[in-house]
């Protein structure tokens, strides 16, 4: 049995034009993981695991077997390192408004092997694994780091300025020297 819940959010656009849309949320009937909440979002057709501003510091360590999208949004975590063996059937992850500021390896070929959405807005970040411009099939959001702007960073420059499939390039500036607060691509 699936409860449903109706959930109603009125967006403003320059002020003068109102959109409204209706999500509907079909929860999961057990309880969910580590006081998350667990739904199937219609909106993101996806079995969702929302961990939102829970003081985690970490992935968590199980998820709902059918889980597709992990939100640990609003969190404290600082270090993506080890993506769980159980977390390899996600395929979305928002870790946005975190502190996180490393990206391991081992986290990078999860993420790259089994991901198609990596949200890391507004973390810590000042690099990002060079691995990630080898990655077509993943939408990623990446805005709102303050990322270091010298010499090592110019892949990422030359990767933005061609990538299709980073949804935020206009959001990703220096965060540091001379170039502080510039957007990356146009260096």
């Amino acid at each position: 049995m699936n409860v449903l819940r109706l959930g109603l959010f009125v967006e403003i656009h320059n002020l003068h034009s109102y959109s409204v849309e209706l999500y509907l949320f079909s929860v999961y009937p057990l309880p969910c993981l580590h006081g998350c909440v667990c739904y199937y979002s219609l909106h993101d057709e996806a079995n969702t695991m929302d961990c939102s501003y829970q003081g985690m510091v970490d992935t968590p360590r199980e998820v709902l077997p059918l889980t597709e999208k992990l939100i640990m949004s609003g969190n404290h975590m600082r270090l993506l390192e080890n993506i769980n063996k159980n977390l390899t059937k996600v395929k979305q992850f928002d870790f946005e408004n975190n502190s996180i500021r490393h990206i391991g390896n081992k986290a990078t070929k999860t993420l790259l092997w089994n991901v198609n959405t990596l949200n890391l807005v507004r973390n810590k970040l000042t690099k990002l694994p060079i691995l990630f411009q080898a990655s077509t099939k993943i939408q990623f959001w990446l805005g709102q780091n303050p990322y270091e702007c010298n010499c090592n960073m110019m892949w990422l420059r030359d990767w933005l300025q061609n990538a299709t499939n980073v949804v935020d390039k206009e959001n990703i500036t220096c965060g540091d020297g001379k170039w502080k607060g510039k957007c990356l691509i146009e260096l």
